[in-house]
């Protein structure tokens, strides 16, 4: 098996195994809706917050050349 293709089947394996898990807790539909609500939300969040610390200024950024405009 070549590297290229581990990424791959280890998300066909989550996603397999998440389905598997959802499927076995149907009876408690309520309660795993929740959970997944809430997962997407931190998974939102987390997506959010690598995405501003990829963009936020470094130390050497100099703010001096910045324009700000007042719209008053």
């Amino acid at each position: 098996m070549t590297t290229s293709l581990i990424a791959p089947i280890t998300q066909v394996c989550a996603f397999a195994l998440g389905c598997a898990v959802i499927h076995a807790a149907r009876a408690h539909a309520a309660a795993v809706s929740r959970l997944l609500a809430a997962t997407a939300i931190v998974a939102a969040v987390l997506v959010l917050l690598g995405a501003s610390l990829a963009r936020a200024p470094d130390d050497e950024m100099s703010l001096i050349n910045i324009t700000t405009y007042n719209a008053a």
